[in-house]
């Protein structure tokens, strides 16, 4: 049982000026589920596209798409929405970690993307043992709302290599540098394989970047601690939290929920989605 918790007072300037962002693993299509398994896509598609039509998330960092798994989060969202980002093997070959972004809010002014290996700007490049080629992809906005400007990346690390997800992470904290440097805030959204506060990967972006753990950071957290990779299994409380929306300083977390509904009583994916409402700070 959810123990409802306090509503803070009203903010109605910080609502306004709210973005929200979504962290999502979609889980890949394979041809080898049957329509009684919970990993079936045809089974899944539709709560894919209601998790997405309930939500409307003005940002969504998803992993594991493919080039033919588009057709619910584009129904979900509807048309005022685009995305940037390509496949681990170039063009739609390959998993994609898309961005999506509502245009009604942000407009985009440039994105590229970069390969998790010493060879970054190399399609398809595999170093440090990982299990296939890994990718970030970045975009740089400026919100419609304020005028201000901003920078989401969007991940998915190895899932086996301990040295693969901590050089990766590097990789993307001196990527993050970068605007940094230019006084622009970062959200980062990702399927990080890797245990909030107990890896590698979190001490190299938390701890010693210092981006901000939005669930640790939020003035409200709107949901139990569950785990973000319960398998299709029960939804437990766990210090499994995989799936991360870090923010650099001086953004403001309102909210963050890690999601656990079921439309139609039916997972959309084996992760589940973790949402957050955030502030950025006054240019």
């Amino acid at each position: 049982m959810i123990v409802p918790i306090p509503t803070a007072p009203a903010d109605p300037s910080a609502d306004a000026a709210a973005l929200r962002v979504m962290s999502f693993n979609a889980l890949f299509q394979t041809d080898t589920t049957t329509a009684e398994d919970p990993g079936h896509w045809p089974r899944r598609a539709p709560a894919i596209e209601a998790l997405l039509a309930a939500e409307r998330p003005h940002l969504l960092g998803l992993q594991e798409m493919q080039g033919w798994t588009y057709g619910p989060i584009e129904a979900g969202l509807g048309t005022a929405y685009r995305s940037v980002g390509v496949g681990t093997r170039g063009g739609g070959e390959g998993l994609i970690n898309p961005i999506f972004y509502d245009t009604g809010r942000l407009e985009l002014l440039t994105w590229n993307q970069f390969w998790l290996s010493d060879r970054p700007r190399e399609i398809g490049s595999t170093t440090w043992g990982n299990a296939g080629p890994r990718t970030a992809v970045w975009a740089r906005f400026r919100d419609l709302a304020s005028g201000q400007e901003l920078v989401h990346l969007n991940t998915h690390l190895d899932h086996v290599i301990t040295q693969a997800k901590q050089k990766g992470a590097q990789l993307i904290a001196d990527h993050l540098r970068q605007f940094h440097l230019h006084g622009l805030p970062t959200i980062a959204t990702g399927d990080f394989n890797s245990v909030a506060g107990a890896s590698p990967a979190y001490t190299v972006l938390v701890d010693e970047f210092g981006l901000q753990d939005s669930w640790l950071a939020a003035e409200q957290q709107l949901s139990p601690a569950w785990s973000t990779f319960p398998h299709f299994g029960e939804v437990e409380e766990s210090e499994f939290r995989i799936d991360w929306i870090l923010v650099s300083q001086g953004v403001r977390v309102l909210e963050v929920r890690i999601d656990d509904s079921r439309p139609g009583g039916v997972f959309p994916s084996d992760h589940l989605p973790v949402r957050a409402r955030v502030v950025l700070p006054a240019g």
